[in-house]
């Protein structure tokens, strides 16, 4: 699939998250194929680097975010999506992996639904979740509101707030 991202564009990059294209350069730094042409990204939620990535590398994944009617429509389907099902701790942990995997933010949703979901069916215990359950649930509210945020021009707190209602009230 060709990608034809511009300058300014916000993506999600699957090893740096939500990314915005600063410019698009052939060999950027020294030492890189002349006639190859790289996207130069910064990551939103870690600005310590910069990412080169290159265009015509189909073995990555990178896809644009979703736009203003993307999102709307994803916000009307919340109660249509489904938390994952499952008892045992380490095959949840591999689904929600797998659905981490998928850089969707409808699986972001389900990730996030499932955590509710267990918070809920153990009131009384004082860790419900456990920490890499809960570095998973943090990595998907943190790539879903701001990808949500950035499609309709939201501020990031603000989104959050909002979808934390709306994830509770559709479950």
């Amino acid at each position: 699939m060709p990608r034809n991202f511009q300058k300014d564009d916000y993506v999600f990059y699957e090893s740096g998250g939500i990314c915005k294209i600063l410019d698009i350069q052939f060999a950027p730094l020294e030492g890189m194929p002349a006639d190859r042409e790289y996207y130069i990204m910064r990551s939103i939620h870690d600005k310590s680097g910069m990412l080169y990535v290159p265009k015509d590398n189909q073995n990555i994944f990178i896809r644009p975010l979703l736009n203003a009617k993307g999102a709307e429509v994803l916000l009307k389907s919340l109660s249509q999506i489904a938390p994952i099902i499952e008892e045992n701790g380490r095959v949840l942990r591999t689904k929600y992996l797998e659905a981490m995997q998928k850089h969707e933010p409808s699986e972001w949703v389900r990730i996030i639904k499932t955590a509710y979901n267990r918070k809920n069916e153990f009131p009384d215990r004082i860790q419900r979740l456990s920490e890499g359950e809960r570095d998973l649930v943090a990595r998907a509210k943190n790539f879903l509101y701001t990808e949500l945020s950035l499609a309709l021009d939201v501020p990031e707190k603000e989104m959050a707030e909002r979808m934390e209602e709306a994830l509770l009230a559709s479950l």
